[in-house]
Order: structure tokens, then C-alpha cells, then sequence
């Protein structure tokens, strides 16, 4: 195996505290750089990084972007990055296309009850997002399997799934490789307390239900709340993190008014609901969890849930704690296959509070019982293990066999008119 320089694109900002995608790029920077690759990691402008084996560079700019790919045998970026600088494609470097956050889905549900038009505007350019990085990727990752049927009906749909890929690659397995989120294989470091005592909101005796990621639109932490108010037990109590996003354009998400509002009606802010004003820095975040008692993930019924795969449950598998989700998605199938939590239907406090109740109240064998099978799954799921297929990619990397020709972020004319009289004599 040849050493490969592999460069990660993120339009997210890296550093103490980072969102999903900034989290992903370094992770899978990591595991890169630890199979013995140049791992480089490019970041908007304000960035910071110390991660061991990982080069740093940033970008504010097209002319930036183009100058911190130089010397890039592979680039892993993002869908709607590529989508905004299609020019990568036309650079002839194999091009690892990141799908694992189907933003189209997340749109429809972050722009709902806006003006019509406005909505329209919105979901096409997602879908453009999408859609157009797909046509020249060399290789797609996705979270899951339903994530791979939606890739692979975009890639049929746009004609990228004929003989000249089927031929070498029947199954797709090498065009799109599941790589989901990861977990650290090191166990969360609890130390000093973060939730209870002087640092927080409640005392020793709380059972506190953690809420331990952003109150984006398409969440529900309104059903959470309703379900604490529905508790008698003075002992139930929930926190949320409400801080602004880490990166900047993106600000305080709307729904962290909306569910401070809800808690500060049913009268249960600060005794029973807290709400913490920050983005927990990301090597920190363990203390937090691990001050918690149950990991909470809810949603209501929409299209964004069947694709989804909700990041902070794994966190909570990671601290150990048991989770409460609502079901839809994968990982809530996880959670009730391997018995690691409760599932609860979408839009249901009494099914919370009851599960809340349930968790709280439960003799000692049963909780160990469950920390044992939640400690086997997240073993399954750490970075090293999930980023397999990319790795084994970045050691033979080479382009797909139908990879769209793209000149200065056009695809050839030739191209097209070639590919057209391919479909019209049978041949795909």
C-alpha cells in the first residue's frame, strides 16, 4: 500500500467546540492518518486544530479552497461543498462524495410554514445539493442502508448506474460504502461534575434525562418538556443544550426559543428544566454525559426521520447511558433490537414520562444488564471500524468508470451528447 495525501473539505468550523460535520472531518481525518496516509483537513477561516497527524488549512474562498487542495491524491468533501465549487471535478482527483446528512430532508423541515415560493427556493437548492455531486463522485458514503437506497435511486435515476459500472461493481459496494458517524474507542473521561452540584442545576438525587445535541427545527424537545411536567417525581428533571451554533453564520437555532419558552410556561425553569447556554466544547463532553442519567433523541413523524442518523444517540451509547428515542429511524431499531433503552412513539409525552418513570424506578441488575449490552455496541461502532471502507478506498484510489467529464464546473458538452447516444442505442 502506497501512502496517499487524502484532503477533507468542511465548510464547518473546526475547533474546541464543532458541530456534526466539523466532528466527521477530523474523526475520519484521524483514522486516515493513523492507516498511514498525509491526512489534511481544510476548514473555513477562523478554524483551529491539534490533533496529531492532521495538517490544518483554511478557506474563505474559491481561490483559498483551490490552493489547500493542491497536492490532494483523494478528496473526501461534502455534498453541498462540492454542489457550491463543482470545479473539484474537473481537477481529475478521485472524489470521495460525503452523503451521510441528506440536508433536502432537513430543509423541508426547517423551512415549513415559511411563504411558498420561499420554501420552493429553498428545497431546490438543496436538492441541487444533492443531485449534482452524485453525477461526478467516484465514490458516495452514506450512514446507512436506507441512506444507500436513496443514493442509489438518485444515481439510477440521473443514469450513473449502467453496465460500465454494474459490470466491475454488480452490488455497488465499492461506488457507495456505508461510513456512518463514529465513536472514540477510548472510554469518556467523567471527571468533575458538570449538571448537578455547584457547575449545575440540580443536586445529587436528580435523575437527569440529557438532551446532548442542537434543538434543531426538525427535533421535538417540546414532547420532553411536556413529559417532565407530566412526572411527579420532583427527582425528574431535564437539561438541554441551547447555545448558539459553533459556527457562525449559522447562530442560535430558533428552536431553543421556542422550547425555553414551553418550559417557562409549565412553570419548570430552573427546578426542573435547565437549559445550557453553550456548545459543549467536544473533547469536554463526556463530563457532561456522563452526569447524566438517560440520553434523550426525539422527533416528530416526517420524511427527514427515515433517513436520519441521529449523532448524539451514539454519544449516549458512549457515556453508557440508556436512551429514550422515538422510533423511525435506524438507530432507534438499534436501541430496540439490542435492548438498550426505550422507544417511544413521536408526539407522545405520556409514552416519556412513562419511560422516564420506568428508567428511574428500575432495580440495579437491570440498569448493569443494559450498561454491559450498550458497552458491546459501542465497541462495534468506533471510528476505527465504521471508516473500514474509506480507508481501504484511500489505499487504491482510482476514478469510477462513468465519472462525468466537468470543465471549470460544467460537464463537457461532448460528454453529454456521447452519453445521449449511448442511452439511445440500448447501451447506458
Amino acid at each position: 500500500m502506497s501512502a496517499a495525501t487524502v484532503v477533507f473539505v468542511c465548510a464547518d468550523t473546526v475547533g474546541e467546540r464543532m458541530a456534526g460535520p466539523a466532528i466527521r472531518s477530523v474523526e475520519l481525518a484521524a483514522v486516515v492518518a493513523a492507516a498511514g496516509h498525509r491526512a489534511v483537513l481544510i476548514a473555513p477561516g477562523g478554524s483551529a486544530l491539534d490533533r496529531e497527524g492532521i495538517e490544518l488549512r483554511t478557506w474563505t474562498d474559491a481561490t483559498s479552497l483551490r490552493i489547500g487542495l493542491s497536492g490532494a491524491d483523494v478528496i473526501v468533501v461534502f455534498a453541498p461543498v462540492l454542489a457550491d465549487h463543482l470545479w473539484m471535478a474537473a481537477l481529475g482527483i478521485p472524489l470521495v462524495v460525503d452523503a451521510y446528512d441528506p440536508g433536502l430532508l432537513e430543509t423541508l423541515e426547517q423551512r415549513r410554514g415559511e411563504p411558498f415560493n420561499a420554501q420552493r427556493t429553498w428545497v431546490l437548492d438543496a436538492g441541487r445539493h444533492l443531485v449534482e455531486p452524485l453525477a461526478v463522485a467516484d465514490v458516495v458514503l452514506v450512514a446507512n442502508e436506507r441512506q444507500r437506497h436513496l443514493v442509489m435511486g438518485m444515481l439510477a435515476a440521473s443514469g450513473r448506474i449502467g453496465p460500465r459500472v454494474t459490470a466491475e461493481d454488480p452490488t455497488l459496494e465499492r461506488l457507495i460504502r456505508c461510513v456512518p458517524f463514529g465513536l472514540p474507542a477510548a472510554t469518556p473521561d467523567g471527571t468533575g461534575s458538570r449538571l448537578r452540584g455547584p457547575q449545575g442545576s440540580f443536586d445529587a438525587e436528580s435523575f437527569i434525562a440529557y438532551w446532548g445535541g442542537g434543538l434543531y427545527s426538525w427535533l421535538d424537545p417540546i414532547t420532553l418538556i411536556d413529559a417532565v411536567a407530566l412526572v411527579d417525581d420532583s427527582r425528574v428533571v431535564a437539561a438541554f443544550l441551547a447555545g448558539p451554533h459553533p459556527t457562525p453564520v449559522v447562530g442560535e437555532l430558533p428552536l431553543a426559543v421556542v422550547a425555553r419558552r414551553r418550559a417557562e410556561e409549565l412553570g419548570l425553569v430552573p427546578s426542573r428544566v435547565s437549559f445550557i447556554d453553550q456548545w459543549v466544547p467536544y473533547l469536554d463532553r463526556g463530563a457532561w454525559l456522563c452526569d447524566a442519567d438517560v440520553g434523550i433523541s426525539l422527533h416528530h413523524a416526517h420524511a427527514e426521520t427515515e433517513l436520519s442518523f441521529r449523532t448524539r444517540v451514539l454519544d449516549y451509547l458512549w457515556a453508557g447511558l440508556p436512551v429514550v428515542c422515538t422510533h423511525g429511524d435506524v438507530l432507534a431499531e438499534l436501541v430496540q433490537q439490542r435492548g438498550l433503552g426505550i422507544v417511544v412513539p413521536p408526539d407522545d409525552p405520556a409514552a416519556v414520562a412513562a419511560a422516564l418513570r420506568t428508567l428511574a424506578s428500575e432495580p440495579a441488575s437491570e440498569s448493569a444488564a443494559r450498561r454491559v449490552r450498550i458497552a458491546d455496541v459501542a465497541a462495534e461502532m468506533t471510528w476505527e471500524r465504521v471508516a473500514a471502507p474509506l480507508v481501504q478506498f484511500c489505499a487504491a484510489p482510482m476514478q469510477a468508470p462513468d465519472r462525468r467529464v466537468v470543465v471549470d464546473g460544467e460537464e463537457r458538452l461532448v460528454e453529454r451528447l456521447r452519453r445521449a447516444l449511448r442511452i439511445a442505442r440500448g447501451r447506458g
